[in-house]
């Protein structure tokens, strides 16, 4: 070493930081080691996720964030328009554990640490990943609901600041209000609860009848009734298909025996039809004459009533017939 020159040792000494250096981006780094394959994951927000973050499969690292690009929802993507791609470098030997359901998300390794991008590699079932480009779930925007947290405190004390007469007026009214309640429940409360009692009496009541309501519609006459009733049904339902099967016979043969005559045989039809009901339209007269005459001498009135309703006449008649019969000279000869 003594024979080195000091400018041989400076560019040994530059050699050996270089190459410490390496081994250390090395240890620290092993995706560097082994060959890749690269995936690019589809956001519209990644949250805190930066370029050099890891991708692991629970705490396991597979392999490294490349890079993180905006792409503004500019570009069509398997029917929608993602903000940003983030390019990852994955280990090959992984590339056959991902299936096609699997999903990456970003979380972080702690509550305050870094932001990772995670994978669930999904069900083996499925086939495995093939595609150069997946889309990733979104981390919540805590963020985000901070500030909106923020504007909404920030509203709600402009709105008290803004009103406080009307509030403290509104505050007031509400203690004013709940203080006549307590004094009106104070002052009536035997009232109230000869309320509640007349109330808790109406319901033992109402459960008593509805008890006794059912205890008479569970009794044996409904039930007998019931099947009663289902038995008249089904036999209406087991006659009333032949029925209906008679009437549609009649009907057919009404219409072959009309098919059959022709105009001037229905013609005739219907005016012997029409005399027909003249008949009884007569009958009908006669018979409501016949009811009126005999109502009339029911009622004696006329010299036939008069005969027949008075006992004493009608005797007197009988007797002078009988007295004829036995006698006939007294038609000629008057004594």
């Amino acid at each position: 070493m003594k024979g080195l020159s000091l400018e041989v040792r400076v560019g040994l000494l530059i050699i050996s930081a270089i190459a410490l250096f390496g081994v250390f981006v090395m240890v620290l780094n092993p995706d560097s080691l082994s060959s890749g394959y690269k995936l690019d994951v589809l956001f519209n927000n990644p949250g805190n996720l930066q370029p050099g973050a890891s991708v692991n499969i629970g705490s396991v690292r597979i392999g490294r964030v490349d890079k993180i690009e905006y792409l503004g929802g500019r570009t069509l993507i398997d029917g929608r328009r993602p903000l940003i791609k983030v390019t990852t470098q994955l280990n090959d030997e992984v590339r056959s554990t991902i299936h096609q359901d699997a999903r990456f998300y970003v979380t972080s390794t702690s509550i305050v640490g870094e932001s990772i991008l995670a994978v669930d590699p999904g069900s083996p079932e499925q086939q495995t990943l093939t595609a150069d480009h997946v889309f990733g779930i979104d981390p919540p925007r805590m963020d985000l609901a901070f500030a909106m947290a923020y504007e909404l405190l920030q509203n709600l004390h402009s709105l008290l600041t803004d009103n406080r007469e009307e509030i403290e007026s509104m505050l007031h009214a509400a203690a004013n209000m709940i203080r006549q309640i307590d004094g009106l429940f104070t002052r009536h409360s035997d009232r109230i609860d000869h309320i509640v009692e007349n109330v808790e009496s109406i319901t033992n009541e109402t459960n008593q009848l509805m008890a006794g309501a059912n205890r008479l519609v569970n009794g044996p006459q409904v039930q007998r009734i019931v099947r009663n009733v289902d038995h008249t049904l089904a036999s209406v339902s087991r006659d009333i298909d032949p029925i209906l099967a008679d009437a549609r016979s009649i009907t057919g043969k009404v219409d072959d025996v009309l098919d059959m005559i022709g105009p001037q045989q229905q013609q005739e039809i219907q005016t012997a039809i029409h005399d027909g009901s003249e008949l009884v339209s007569r009958a009908n007269r006669i018979t409501e004459d016949a009811g009126a005459i005999v109502t009339h001498i029911r009622e004696g009135r006329g010299t036939v009533g008069a005969i027949l309703m008075e006992e004493e006449l009608y005797d007197d008649i009988q007797e002078m017939v009988r007295d004829l019969k036995h006698n006939p000279w007294k038609l000629f000869w008057r004594e």
